[in-house]
């Protein structure tokens, strides 16, 4: 059998793909066309940790409220904001992680839900302060 690209003989049973000699692909080979995986594996969705950090912002708040009876304090306020806006990062995060293919895919998903939970969660923690009787009066 002789090499189309550089005209040389080479065994019959030769296996390989490409030529020995020059390094040129053979045509009658059958090439394996290697195609790489780009997706990684699913990542299990953590249910309890969801409603974990989903509930838990609100909670704390009430909790916040209750604890501190004064109108107009600002401890459940910067707990609504601060922790709502920390938990919804992280249910951004398990929802971006779980819904992602690729790398980018996730991290986009994860700004992405992260900004959406965010705002969620803030207002869960507004009902959170309402529950609780959060008294906001105007002088």
């Amino acid at each position: 059998m002789n090499c189309p690209h550089c005209q040389k003989e080479f065994q019959d049973n030769y296996a390989e793909a490409n030529c020995p000699f020059c390094g040129g692909w053979l045509p009658e080979r059958e090439h394996p066309v290697v195609k790489p995986d780009k997706t990684l594996p699913a990542v299990k969705f953590q249910t309890a940790k969801f409603f974990l950090f989903l509930l838990g912002a609100p909670i704390l708040t009430m909790i916040s409220v209750w604890l501190d009876h004064a109108d107009n304090e600002l401890y459940p306020v910067a707990v609504g904001f601060y922790g709502g806006g920390v938990a919804g990062m992280a249910c951004g995060i398990l929802l971006g992680l779980r819904f992602g293919k690729t790398w980018p895919a996730r991290v986009l998903l994860c700004l992405l839900y992260s900004a959406v939970m965010g705002v969620v969660c803030i207002m869960l923690c507004f009902a959170g302060c309402t529950l609780g009787g959060y008294q906001f009066t105007l002088h």
